[in-house]
């Protein structure tokens, strides 16, 4: 008895850090991806999800004053936000005495602005004076970084998923770029990230390297200014209101996080519906500055043990399987697969519940529940082998 749940216990473990290694990963499941959306349908409903610490935003929408420049790589004409009025902005937030914490350029620099080219020259020279603002950089099919028309400082922005909306963001990638949100939090919190092929650390604690964001703000509060914690303008709103009314904005931006980004373009679905990528960007920030990215030896526990239990039924024991009729739709080898798989997920289906409730941390149930699965038939097939030869 002592061997079997000496060896559980190492089972559990071994599977533990393999859902530590998946769960670290931008991969989600379009399954996890379904009960996540619940979740956080619920989550929302039944709780009071707001931040304990937050910060304010001044969002800004570039999409109302698009232009159409050549692509340079010749596949058509790209409609990118006026660069002349960004560089303006740029211009006017160096020259107030009240400079913002941080501000994020969620435009991506890659095509020159050829109406003006002046205009990139003056663009560069005003990112020079202001140390204190990041813009994103993507990677190519190579995998290689494709750096911006710009010289300053990047971060990271890739909303890749797998499944039917994004999900999960890659917060670390053991490179030398970090992600944006990991930027702000580093520069405007202090935050000290050690980022590892194998772990990540946050100010010296174990964190998680990708995370389901929880959403504080969506675009209805923000873009109709309901929300006492941001405001919103279109560019072009907020450039003649600074020229006509220089006073009101000396101190305006002081200590706040500025975005700049396309509200109409750039949207992304998400498990609250559809979400524009400067608001996605402040969810996974205000995410990281709630410590939602940092795990609980307390979580770890529970997890190992349940891992270690659900282990004990799988070599030793039998889960019970939930009745339904597939026969007709796969081999009778399946068909006991599938019906032992939905037993243990589940199980995975209130451990996750328990974490997210109560640690405020999701993890991944759509992997384990089929290594259970996996490991309970493979057992009974060697038994079956075993009774025959006998």
């Amino acid at each position: 008895m002592v061997k079997k749940i000496l060896f559980s216990l190492f089972l559990g473990l071994v599977i533990l850090i393999v859902t530590w290694y998946y769960q670290n990963y931008d991969y989600s499941f379009s399954m996890e991806d379904a009960f996540f959306k619940k979740m956080a349908f619920w989550k929302y409903k039944i709780l009071d999800v707001k931040p304990k610490n937050y910060k304010e935003f001044v969002f800004i929408n570039t999409s109302k004053d698009p232009a159409i420049v050549a692509d340079t790589l010749e596949y058509g004409n790209v409609v990118v936000s006026d660069r002349e009025m960004i560089s303006k902005f740029v211009t006017g937030i160096n020259r107030l005495p009240g400079k913002p914490a941080f501000t994020v350029l969620d435009i991506q620099f890659y095509y020159p602005f050829t109406v003006n080219p002046a205009v990139d020259s003056a663009m560069q020279s005003e990112l020079n004076k202001n140390s204190q603002i990041v813009f994103p950089v993507v990677k190519n099919e190579e995998n290689e970084y494709f750096f911006p028309l710009y010289k300053g400082l990047y971060g990271y922005s890739d909303y890749r998923t797998f499944g039917a909306a994004f999900n999960k963001f890659r917060l670390q990638k053991s490179e030398s770029i970090p992600s944006i949100p990991v930027v702000l939090h580093q520069k405007v919190d202090g935050a000290v990230y050690e980022d590892h092929f194998y772990y990540t650390k946050c100010n010296g604690r174990l964190s998680l390297s990708a995370i389901w964001p929880t959403y504080f703000l969506r675009d209805s509060n923000v873009v109709g200014n309901r929300n006492k914690y941001s405001k919103y303008f279109n560019i072009g709103e907020i450039l003649l209101d600074m020229e006509a009314n220089p006073d009101n904005y000396q101190n305006y931006f002081k200590d706040k996080i500025v975005v700049v980004g396309n509200f109409e373009s750039d949207v992304h679905p998400t498990a609250v519906g559809k979400m524009s990528g400067p608001i996605l960007l402040a969810n996974m920030y205000l995410s990281l500055v709630n410590n939602q990215h940092l795990t609980n030896i307390w979580m770890f526990l529970v997890i190992w043990l349940s891992f270690s239990a659900l282990s004990y039924v799988a070599f030793y024991k039998k889960m019970p399987e939930i009745k339904m009729n597939l026969k007709f739709m796969f081999s009778s080898f399946i068909t006991k697969f599938v019906k032992t798989y939905f037993s243990y997920f589940g199980s995975m289906f209130v451990l996750s519940a328990i974490c997210l409730f109560v640690f405020n941390i999701q993890i991944a149930l759509f992997l384990p529940a089929l290594i259970f699965s996996g490991l309970e038939n493979w057992r009974q097939k060697k038994k079956k082998k075993q009774e025959a030869k006998s």
